[in-house]
């Protein structure tokens, strides 16, 4: 076998297990998995749903940017997290009910940019969101609907 055409082998498989290694990584140190091991599911009916949106997660002081790939949705039972699916290896969508939304804090960044942050009830794990997210999760929680029972 020729030397070039062993690169041109070798490239895509290296490329896949670098890719796939940085996104298990970041799951790891953003909390993603830790958040899993609890809020792993989905909603049943989706009331509000915003895809394409960014926010971050924080874990052991590393934060770490889901910039224009996260999918945010609400319904009875809470909020729903996944990530856009190229991005997904190791962060399975992940259901925050409710009642386990604790210390929400809602700000602007600058005076222009939404902020929502939150740490769910039983991680340590500090995720916030940005933009419209923020913003439709903040109505539902400031409307009273995400409080009332299923």
């Amino acid at each position: 076998m020729e030397p070039i055409y062993f690169v041109l082998l070798l490239f895509p498989v290296a490329f896949a297990l670098l890719w796939s290694g940085v996104t298990l990584l970041l799951a790891f140190l953003g909390g993603w998995t830790v958040l899993a091991r609890t809020y792993r599911g989905t909603l049943a009916s989706v009331a509000d749903r915003v895809s394409m949106q960014s926010g971050g997660m924080n874990r052991f002081g590393f934060p770490v940017s889901y910039r224009s790939i996260l999918n945010v949705a609400v319904g009875a039972e809470g909020v729903e997290l996944s990530v856009f699916k190229l991005f997904a290896l190791g962060s399975p969508p992940l259901l925050i009910p409710w009642s386990d939304l604790g210390s929400c804090e809602s700000y602007r960044l600058l005076g222009m940019m939404d902020r929502l942050s939150f740490r769910p009830a039983h991680c340590d794990v500090k995720i916030t969101l940005a933009g419209s997210a923020a913003r439709m999760v903040k109505a539902e929680l400031e409307g009273g609907r995400a409080l009332a029972p299923a």
